[in-house]
Protein backbone atom coordinates (compact mmCIF):
# COMPACT_ATOMS: atom_id res chain seq x y z
CA UNK A 1 0.00 0.00 0.00
CA UNK A 2 1.51 3.42 -1.71
CA UNK A 3 1.03 6.36 1.02
CA UNK A 4 2.91 9.49 1.53
CA UNK A 5 4.83 10.47 4.62
CA UNK A 6 3.08 11.12 8.18
CA UNK A 7 3.75 14.84 7.77
CA UNK A 8 2.06 15.17 4.70
CA UNK A 9 -1.46 13.41 5.57
CA UNK A 10 -4.53 15.10 5.81
CA UNK A 11 -5.57 15.49 9.61
CA UNK A 12 -9.25 14.34 10.45
CA UNK A 13 -10.39 17.42 10.65
CA UNK A 14 -8.59 20.08 8.48
CA UNK A 15 -10.82 20.12 5.59
CA UNK A 16 -13.31 22.30 8.49
CA UNK A 17 -10.81 25.13 8.65
CA UNK A 18 -12.10 25.89 5.13
CA UNK A 19 -15.26 28.38 6.07
CA UNK A 20 -16.74 27.63 2.77
CA UNK A 21 -16.40 23.27 2.90
CA UNK A 22 -18.02 24.30 7.04
CA UNK A 23 -21.32 26.03 5.32
CA UNK A 24 -21.55 23.32 2.53
CA UNK A 25 -21.26 20.40 5.18
CA UNK A 26 -23.84 22.26 7.29
CA UNK A 27 -26.36 22.42 4.81
CA UNK A 28 -25.73 19.17 3.87
CA UNK A 29 -26.32 17.79 7.43
CA UNK A 30 -29.60 20.19 8.19
CA UNK A 31 -30.96 19.30 4.78
CA UNK A 32 -30.35 15.49 3.71
CA UNK A 33 -30.78 13.86 7.27
CA UNK A 34 -34.44 14.63 6.95
CA UNK A 35 -34.67 12.59 4.08
CA UNK A 36 -34.82 9.43 5.78
CA UNK A 37 -38.34 10.76 7.85
CA UNK A 38 -39.78 11.37 4.07
CA UNK A 39 -38.91 7.73 2.60
CA UNK A 40 -40.05 5.63 5.98
CA UNK A 41 -43.28 7.86 6.02
CA UNK A 42 -43.94 7.07 2.60
CA UNK A 43 -43.93 3.48 2.85
CA UNK A 44 -45.86 3.81 5.89
CA UNK A 45 -48.49 6.06 4.80
CA UNK A 46 -48.49 3.65 1.81
CA UNK A 47 -49.17 0.36 3.56
CA UNK A 48 -51.96 2.15 5.22
CA UNK A 49 -54.06 2.97 2.27
CA UNK A 50 -53.15 0.68 -0.33
CA UNK A 51 -55.55 -2.65 -0.39
CA UNK A 52 -53.93 -5.49 1.40
CA UNK A 53 -53.73 -7.68 -1.91
CA UNK A 54 -51.44 -5.30 -3.60
CA UNK A 55 -50.00 -3.76 -1.00
CA UNK A 56 -46.33 -4.93 -1.57
CA UNK A 57 -46.93 -4.10 -5.28
CA UNK A 58 -47.51 -0.44 -3.86
CA UNK A 59 -44.63 -0.17 -1.76
CA UNK A 60 -42.15 -1.15 -4.43
CA UNK A 61 -44.44 1.48 -6.66
CA UNK A 62 -42.32 4.19 -4.57
CA UNK A 63 -38.94 3.20 -5.32
CA UNK A 64 -39.99 2.85 -8.77
CA UNK A 65 -41.56 6.67 -9.15
CA UNK A 66 -38.50 7.82 -7.21
CA UNK A 67 -36.30 5.86 -9.88
CA UNK A 68 -37.95 7.40 -12.71
CA UNK A 69 -37.72 11.43 -11.12
CA UNK A 70 -33.59 10.03 -10.66
CA UNK A 71 -32.96 8.74 -13.73
CA UNK A 72 -35.11 11.27 -15.54
CA UNK A 73 -33.19 13.69 -14.29
CA UNK A 74 -29.74 12.67 -12.79
CA UNK A 75 -27.90 12.75 -16.57
CA UNK A 76 -29.35 16.55 -16.70
CA UNK A 77 -28.36 17.29 -13.22
CA UNK A 78 -24.88 16.58 -13.94
CA UNK A 79 -25.37 18.52 -17.28
CA UNK A 80 -26.75 21.35 -15.08
CA UNK A 81 -23.74 21.61 -12.86
CA UNK A 82 -21.55 21.47 -15.36
CA UNK A 83 -23.04 24.81 -16.77
CA UNK A 84 -24.10 26.93 -14.33
CA UNK A 85 -23.16 28.04 -10.52
CA UNK A 86 -23.46 25.11 -8.26
CA UNK A 87 -24.24 26.82 -5.41
CA UNK A 88 -27.14 28.41 -6.31
CA UNK A 89 -28.36 25.22 -8.02
CA UNK A 90 -28.61 23.69 -5.27
CA UNK A 91 -30.62 26.36 -3.54
CA UNK A 92 -33.03 25.86 -6.30
CA UNK A 93 -33.05 22.24 -6.10
CA UNK A 94 -33.70 22.38 -1.97
CA UNK A 95 -36.30 25.15 -2.55
CA UNK A 96 -38.01 22.78 -4.70
CA UNK A 97 -37.68 19.51 -1.92
CA UNK A 98 -39.01 22.26 0.49
CA UNK A 99 -42.26 22.88 -1.60
CA UNK A 100 -42.83 19.22 -2.76
CA UNK A 101 -42.77 18.44 0.89
CA UNK A 102 -45.17 20.76 1.80
CA UNK A 103 -47.80 19.89 -0.46
CA UNK A 104 -47.21 15.96 0.33
CA UNK A 105 -47.49 16.75 4.13
CA UNK A 106 -50.94 18.96 3.66
CA UNK A 107 -52.18 16.18 0.85
CA UNK A 108 -52.05 13.40 4.09
CA UNK A 109 -53.66 16.02 6.31
CA UNK A 110 -56.65 16.58 4.27
CA UNK A 111 -57.32 14.17 1.55
CA UNK A 112 -58.81 10.31 2.44
CA UNK A 113 -56.27 8.34 1.15
CA UNK A 114 -58.15 7.38 -1.99
CA UNK A 115 -56.98 6.64 -5.63
CA UNK A 116 -56.88 10.53 -5.94
CA UNK A 117 -54.84 11.08 -2.90
CA UNK A 118 -52.57 8.43 -3.92
CA UNK A 119 -51.45 9.87 -7.66
CA UNK A 120 -51.13 13.65 -6.21
CA UNK A 121 -49.03 11.79 -3.70
CA UNK A 122 -46.52 10.06 -6.59
CA UNK A 123 -46.52 12.71 -8.49
CA UNK A 124 -45.36 14.96 -5.99
CA UNK A 125 -42.54 12.32 -5.10
CA UNK A 126 -41.30 12.24 -8.45
CA UNK A 127 -40.68 16.54 -8.47
CA UNK A 128 -39.05 15.92 -5.18
CA UNK A 129 -36.49 12.86 -6.12
CA UNK A 130 -35.79 15.25 -9.50
CA UNK A 131 -35.11 17.76 -7.48
CA UNK A 132 -32.83 14.93 -5.26
CA UNK A 133 -31.04 13.61 -8.84
CA UNK A 134 -29.76 17.17 -9.35
CA UNK A 135 -28.71 17.88 -6.19
CA UNK A 136 -26.83 14.68 -5.93
CA UNK A 137 -23.54 15.02 -8.36
CA UNK A 138 -23.94 18.82 -8.25
CA UNK A 139 -23.19 18.62 -4.35
CA UNK A 140 -20.23 15.84 -4.83
CA UNK A 141 -18.88 18.39 -7.59
CA UNK A 142 -18.49 20.93 -5.63
CA UNK A 143 -16.13 19.54 -2.49
CA UNK A 144 -13.64 18.98 -5.00
CA UNK A 145 -13.57 22.66 -6.30
CA UNK A 146 -13.45 23.94 -2.93
CA UNK A 147 -10.96 21.59 -1.24
CA UNK A 148 -8.27 21.24 -3.82
CA UNK A 149 -6.82 17.64 -4.55
CA UNK A 150 -5.17 16.82 -1.62
CA UNK A 151 -8.28 17.52 1.45
CA UNK A 152 -11.08 15.77 -1.34
CA UNK A 153 -10.65 12.69 0.10
CA UNK A 154 -10.96 13.57 3.48
CA UNK A 155 -13.71 15.83 2.67
CA UNK A 156 -15.65 13.49 0.87
CA UNK A 157 -15.74 10.91 3.80
CA UNK A 158 -16.42 13.99 5.96
CA UNK A 159 -19.91 14.60 4.05
CA UNK A 160 -20.64 10.55 4.24
CA UNK A 161 -19.72 10.62 7.66
CA UNK A 162 -21.85 13.74 8.36
CA UNK A 163 -25.14 12.43 6.81
CA UNK A 164 -24.37 8.99 8.44
CA UNK A 165 -24.08 10.40 12.15
CA UNK A 166 -27.10 12.21 11.36
CA UNK A 167 -29.10 9.25 9.50
CA UNK A 168 -29.38 7.14 12.80
CA UNK A 169 -31.18 9.45 14.59
CA UNK A 170 -33.60 10.56 11.65
CA UNK A 171 -34.15 6.73 11.21
CA UNK A 172 -34.80 6.15 14.92
CA UNK A 173 -37.32 8.98 14.95
CA UNK A 174 -39.14 8.01 11.87
CA UNK A 175 -41.24 4.88 13.21
CA UNK A 176 -41.91 6.65 16.53
CA UNK A 177 -43.48 10.10 14.71
CA UNK A 178 -45.01 8.11 12.87
CA UNK A 179 -46.76 6.26 15.56
CA UNK A 180 -47.16 9.48 17.50
CA UNK A 181 -47.72 11.69 15.07
CA UNK A 182 -48.65 10.85 12.13
CA UNK A 183 -47.42 10.35 8.19
CA UNK A 184 -47.83 14.17 7.21
CA UNK A 185 -46.66 15.54 10.44
CA UNK A 186 -43.28 14.00 9.28
CA UNK A 187 -43.36 15.29 5.66
CA UNK A 188 -43.42 18.84 7.13
CA UNK A 189 -41.36 19.11 10.23
CA UNK A 190 -38.77 17.09 7.70
CA UNK A 191 -39.40 19.77 4.70
CA UNK A 192 -37.88 22.80 6.69
CA UNK A 193 -34.72 20.86 6.43
CA UNK A 194 -34.62 22.09 3.12
CA UNK A 195 -35.41 25.02 3.86
CA UNK A 196 -32.78 25.32 6.46
CA UNK A 197 -30.16 24.53 3.96
CA UNK A 198 -31.51 26.91 1.67
CA UNK A 199 -30.51 29.78 4.09
CA UNK A 200 -27.22 28.35 4.78
CA UNK A 201 -26.32 27.84 1.38
CA UNK A 202 -27.09 31.42 0.47
CA UNK A 203 -24.39 32.62 3.24
CA UNK A 204 -21.54 31.33 0.86
CA UNK A 205 -19.13 33.52 -0.80
CA UNK A 206 -18.26 29.91 -3.36
CA UNK A 207 -19.16 30.56 -7.03
CA UNK A 208 -18.71 27.78 -9.69
CA UNK A 209 -14.93 28.55 -11.70
CA UNK A 210 -14.92 27.24 -15.18
CA UNK A 211 -12.21 27.53 -17.52
CA UNK A 212 -12.30 29.90 -20.35
CA UNK A 213 -11.72 27.29 -22.79
CA UNK A 214 -15.13 25.72 -21.20
CA UNK A 215 -17.12 29.06 -20.71
CA UNK A 216 -16.63 29.97 -24.97
CA UNK A 217 -17.50 26.40 -25.75
CA UNK A 218 -20.91 26.38 -23.60
CA UNK A 219 -24.07 26.16 -26.28
CA UNK A 220 -27.26 26.54 -25.19
CA UNK A 221 -30.91 24.57 -25.58
CA UNK A 222 -32.02 21.39 -25.35
CA UNK A 223 -29.74 20.17 -27.90
CA UNK A 224 -26.55 21.01 -26.31
CA UNK A 225 -27.71 19.82 -23.04
CA UNK A 226 -27.65 16.14 -24.78
CA UNK A 227 -24.53 16.98 -25.99
CA UNK A 228 -23.13 17.22 -22.49
CA UNK A 229 -24.59 14.35 -21.20
CA UNK A 230 -23.17 12.24 -24.49
CA UNK A 231 -19.83 13.88 -23.51
CA UNK A 232 -20.19 12.44 -20.32
CA UNK A 233 -20.72 8.91 -21.54
CA UNK A 234 -17.75 9.59 -24.25
CA UNK A 235 -15.30 10.54 -21.38
CA UNK A 236 -16.16 7.47 -18.96
CA UNK A 237 -15.88 4.50 -22.03
CA UNK A 238 -12.24 6.94 -22.49
CA UNK A 239 -10.90 5.92 -19.36
CA UNK A 240 -11.96 1.90 -18.28
CA UNK A 241 -11.23 3.34 -14.39
CA UNK A 242 -13.74 5.73 -14.55
CA UNK A 243 -16.00 2.93 -16.17
CA UNK A 244 -15.68 0.09 -14.15
CA UNK A 245 -15.87 2.02 -11.30
CA UNK A 246 -19.11 3.32 -12.49
CA UNK A 247 -20.09 0.07 -13.16
CA UNK A 248 -19.50 -1.89 -9.98
CA UNK A 249 -21.38 1.15 -7.71
CA UNK A 250 -24.21 1.31 -9.99
CA UNK A 251 -24.68 -2.48 -10.22
CA UNK A 252 -24.46 -2.75 -6.46
CA UNK A 253 -26.86 -0.28 -5.80
CA UNK A 254 -29.49 -1.65 -8.60
CA UNK A 255 -29.21 -5.22 -6.95
CA UNK A 256 -29.20 -4.11 -3.33
CA UNK A 257 -31.01 -1.50 -2.29
CA UNK A 258 -34.56 -2.57 -4.33
CA UNK A 259 -34.80 -5.64 -1.32
CA UNK A 260 -32.69 -4.16 1.05
CA UNK A 261 -33.41 -0.31 1.02
CA UNK A 262 -37.56 -0.10 -1.17
CA UNK A 263 -38.67 -3.35 0.40
CA UNK A 264 -36.22 -3.59 3.58
CA UNK A 265 -39.68 -1.69 5.80
CA UNK A 266 -41.85 -4.49 4.46
CA UNK A 267 -39.67 -7.11 5.05
CA UNK A 268 -39.10 -6.04 8.68
CA UNK A 269 -42.20 -5.20 9.40
CA UNK A 270 -44.65 -8.33 7.93
CA UNK A 271 -41.94 -10.90 7.37
CA UNK A 272 -39.51 -10.45 10.59
CA UNK A 273 -43.00 -8.98 12.36
CA UNK A 274 -41.83 -5.77 13.81
CA UNK A 275 -43.40 -3.25 14.61
CA UNK A 276 -43.11 0.37 13.24
CA UNK A 277 -41.41 1.56 16.41
CA UNK A 278 -39.30 -1.56 16.39
CA UNK A 279 -38.18 -0.80 13.21
CA UNK A 280 -36.56 2.21 14.13
CA UNK A 281 -34.57 0.25 16.41
CA UNK A 282 -33.18 -2.29 13.52
CA UNK A 283 -32.90 -0.10 10.83
CA UNK A 284 -30.73 2.34 12.70
CA UNK A 285 -27.59 -0.31 12.38
CA UNK A 286 -27.99 0.48 8.72
CA UNK A 287 -27.50 4.47 9.60
CA UNK A 288 -24.59 3.41 12.38
CA UNK A 289 -22.77 0.86 10.32
CA UNK A 290 -22.45 3.57 7.80
CA UNK A 291 -21.15 6.26 10.47
CA UNK A 292 -18.35 4.06 11.71
CA UNK A 293 -16.89 3.22 8.47
CA UNK A 294 -17.07 7.12 7.38
CA UNK A 295 -15.22 7.69 10.60
CA UNK A 296 -12.73 5.43 9.12
CA UNK A 297 -12.44 6.64 6.08
CA UNK A 298 -12.17 10.24 7.40
CA UNK A 299 -9.27 9.07 9.56
CA UNK A 300 -7.35 6.89 6.97
CA UNK A 301 -8.17 9.01 4.02
CA UNK A 302 -4.40 9.45 2.61
CA UNK A 303 -4.86 5.65 1.54
CA UNK A 304 -3.93 5.79 -1.84
CA UNK A 305 -5.89 2.18 -2.56
CA UNK A 306 -9.32 3.79 -3.09
CA UNK A 307 -9.89 1.09 -5.84
CA UNK A 308 -9.32 -1.88 -3.60
CA UNK A 309 -11.55 -0.22 -0.77
CA UNK A 310 -14.19 0.61 -2.99
CA UNK A 311 -14.37 -3.86 -3.68
CA UNK A 312 -14.03 -4.21 -0.24
CA UNK A 313 -17.36 -2.19 0.16
CA UNK A 314 -19.57 -3.68 -2.66
CA UNK A 315 -18.14 -7.08 -1.05
CA UNK A 316 -19.62 -6.48 2.35
CA UNK A 317 -22.94 -4.42 1.26
CA UNK A 318 -23.40 -7.88 -0.53
CA UNK A 319 -22.43 -10.04 2.15
CA UNK A 320 -24.91 -8.01 4.28
CA UNK A 321 -28.07 -8.57 2.00
CA UNK A 322 -27.04 -12.13 2.51
CA UNK A 323 -26.96 -11.84 6.61
CA UNK A 324 -30.47 -9.43 6.32
CA UNK A 325 -32.51 -11.93 4.76
CA UNK A 326 -31.15 -15.88 6.01
CA UNK A 327 -33.14 -16.48 7.85
CA UNK A 328 -35.66 -13.90 8.67
CA UNK A 329 -34.88 -12.78 12.35
CA UNK A 330 -34.80 -9.62 14.27
CA UNK A 331 -30.65 -10.02 14.92
CA UNK A 332 -30.30 -11.25 11.19
CA UNK A 333 -32.15 -7.90 10.16
CA UNK A 334 -30.21 -5.73 12.70
CA UNK A 335 -26.52 -7.58 11.55
CA UNK A 336 -27.38 -7.25 8.20
CA UNK A 337 -28.45 -3.47 8.31
CA UNK A 338 -25.12 -3.04 10.24
CA UNK A 339 -23.00 -4.80 7.04
CA UNK A 340 -25.17 -3.08 4.50
CA UNK A 341 -24.49 0.65 6.31
CA UNK A 342 -20.70 -0.29 6.20
CA UNK A 343 -20.03 -1.27 2.96
CA UNK A 344 -22.40 1.35 1.03
CA UNK A 345 -20.22 4.04 2.88
CA UNK A 346 -16.99 2.33 1.97
CA UNK A 347 -17.96 1.53 -1.55
CA UNK A 348 -19.77 5.14 -2.47
CA UNK A 349 -17.03 7.57 -0.33
CA UNK A 350 -13.79 5.33 -1.86
CA UNK A 351 -15.74 5.47 -5.62
CA UNK A 352 -16.57 9.40 -5.36
CA UNK A 353 -12.56 10.12 -4.22
CA UNK A 354 -11.49 7.80 -7.14
CA UNK A 355 -13.85 9.60 -9.94
CA UNK A 356 -12.89 12.78 -8.45
CA UNK A 357 -9.60 12.26 -9.43
CA UNK A 358 -9.63 10.82 -12.04
CA UNK A 359 -12.48 13.61 -13.73
CA UNK A 360 -11.55 17.30 -14.56
CA UNK A 361 -13.85 20.19 -12.93
CA UNK A 362 -15.79 20.57 -16.36
CA UNK A 363 -16.90 17.20 -16.16
CA UNK A 364 -17.08 16.34 -12.76
CA UNK A 365 -20.93 16.80 -12.76
CA UNK A 366 -21.51 14.51 -15.29
CA UNK A 367 -19.26 11.79 -14.34
CA UNK A 368 -20.77 12.56 -10.89
CA UNK A 369 -24.14 12.23 -12.46
CA UNK A 370 -23.45 8.52 -13.54
CA UNK A 371 -23.25 6.97 -9.63
CA UNK A 372 -27.07 8.84 -9.56
CA UNK A 373 -27.93 6.84 -12.28
CA UNK A 374 -26.97 3.90 -10.51
CA UNK A 375 -29.35 5.20 -7.15
CA UNK A 376 -32.32 6.24 -9.84
CA UNK A 377 -32.21 2.37 -11.28
CA UNK A 378 -31.81 0.76 -7.85
CA UNK A 379 -35.16 2.73 -6.89
CA UNK A 380 -37.11 2.20 -10.50
CA UNK A 381 -36.70 -1.53 -9.87
CA UNK A 382 -38.71 -1.48 -6.89
CA UNK A 383 -41.94 -1.89 -8.63
CA UNK A 384 -41.06 -4.50 -10.46
CA UNK A 385 -39.14 -6.36 -8.04
CA UNK A 386 -42.43 -5.74 -5.58
CA UNK A 387 -44.46 -7.45 -8.83
CA UNK A 388 -42.43 -11.09 -8.53
CA UNK A 389 -42.25 -10.36 -4.97
CA UNK A 390 -45.67 -10.34 -4.43
CA UNK A 391 -46.43 -13.00 -6.89
CA UNK A 392 -43.61 -15.72 -5.15
CA UNK A 393 -43.46 -13.83 -1.28
CA UNK A 394 -40.23 -11.85 -0.38
CA UNK A 395 -39.23 -15.12 1.49
CA UNK A 396 -39.21 -17.21 -1.30
CA UNK A 397 -37.56 -14.68 -3.48
CA UNK A 398 -34.94 -12.78 -1.21
CA UNK A 399 -32.83 -15.56 0.10
CA UNK A 400 -31.41 -17.27 -2.92
CA UNK A 401 -31.27 -13.34 -5.18
CA UNK A 402 -29.22 -12.73 -2.07
CA UNK A 403 -26.33 -14.84 -2.90
CA UNK A 404 -26.72 -14.46 -6.80
CA UNK A 405 -25.99 -11.14 -6.53
CA UNK A 406 -23.03 -11.50 -4.20
CA UNK A 407 -21.35 -13.92 -7.29
CA UNK A 408 -22.33 -11.44 -9.43
CA UNK A 409 -20.57 -8.76 -8.03
CA UNK A 410 -17.63 -10.85 -7.04
CA UNK A 411 -17.19 -11.97 -10.25
CA UNK A 412 -16.64 -8.70 -11.94
CA UNK A 413 -14.19 -7.59 -9.46
CA UNK A 414 -12.17 -10.51 -10.40
CA UNK A 415 -12.70 -10.61 -14.13
CA UNK A 416 -12.30 -6.64 -14.27
CA UNK A 417 -9.01 -5.97 -12.19
CA UNK A 418 -8.71 -2.43 -12.94
CA UNK A 419 -11.21 -1.97 -10.31
CA UNK A 420 -8.75 -2.81 -7.80
CA UNK A 421 -5.78 -0.56 -9.66
CA UNK A 422 -7.26 2.40 -8.81
CA UNK A 423 -5.29 4.87 -7.01
CA UNK A 424 -5.94 8.13 -5.85
CA UNK A 425 -2.13 9.83 -5.08
CA UNK A 426 -1.80 12.65 -2.49
CA UNK A 427 -1.01 15.45 -3.08
CA UNK A 428 0.91 18.69 -1.31
CA UNK A 429 -0.90 21.56 0.08
CA UNK A 430 -2.11 24.02 -2.02
CA UNK A 431 -3.04 27.13 0.46
CA UNK A 432 -3.77 29.49 -2.83
CA UNK A 433 -5.89 27.24 -4.38
CA UNK A 434 -8.00 26.50 -1.30
CA UNK A 435 -7.99 30.19 -0.69
CA UNK A 436 -9.84 31.38 -4.08
CA UNK A 437 -11.79 28.12 -3.86
CA UNK A 438 -13.61 28.87 -0.74
CA UNK A 439 -14.30 32.87 -2.32
CA UNK A 440 -11.60 34.30 0.12
CA UNK A 441 -10.01 37.30 -1.38
CA UNK A 442 -6.00 36.88 -2.28
CA UNK A 443 -3.79 39.77 -3.28
CA UNK A 444 -3.12 39.28 -6.90
CA UNK A 445 0.09 41.03 -6.45
CA UNK A 446 1.03 38.49 -3.63
CA UNK A 447 -0.64 35.59 -5.49
CA UNK A 448 1.29 36.59 -8.73
CA UNK A 449 4.48 36.92 -6.98
CA UNK A 450 4.13 33.45 -5.09
CA UNK A 451 3.29 31.74 -8.55
CA UNK A 452 6.04 32.88 -10.47
CA UNK A 453 8.62 32.17 -7.41
CA UNK A 454 7.57 28.66 -7.68
CA UNK A 455 9.37 27.53 -10.71
CA UNK A 456 12.47 29.43 -10.08
CA UNK A 457 12.09 27.23 -6.65
CA UNK A 458 11.76 24.17 -8.37
CA UNK A 459 14.96 25.04 -10.46
CA UNK A 460 16.99 25.79 -7.82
Amino acid sequence: MSASPPASRPGMMEPLRLREFRLLLTGFIVGQSMMPLQFVASIAWIQLVAPDDIEILMVGAIGTIRGIGMIGFGLFGGALADRFDRRRLLMVTQAIAFISNILIAVMIWTGSGGTTDIIIFFALTIVASAAHAIDGPTRNAITPEILGPRLTPSGIALNAAAMQFAMPVAIFASGLMIDHLGHGAVFAVSSFGHLGEVLILAMMAYRTVFSAAHMASRGQGPGQAIRDIRDGFRYARSKSVVLWTVIIVVLMMSLIMPPTGTLGPQWVTTVVGATWSEFSYIAVFWGGGAMIASLFLVRFSWIERKGMITAIGVIVMALGFVVFVNPPSVINAMMGNLMLGVGMSIAMVSANATLAHETPNEMRGRIMGLIFLGMGIAQAVGLPLGAVAQSLTMETLFPPMSFAVLAILVAIIILRPVILRARVPQHPPEPIAQAVNSGRTVLNGAATFILRSAPNKARS
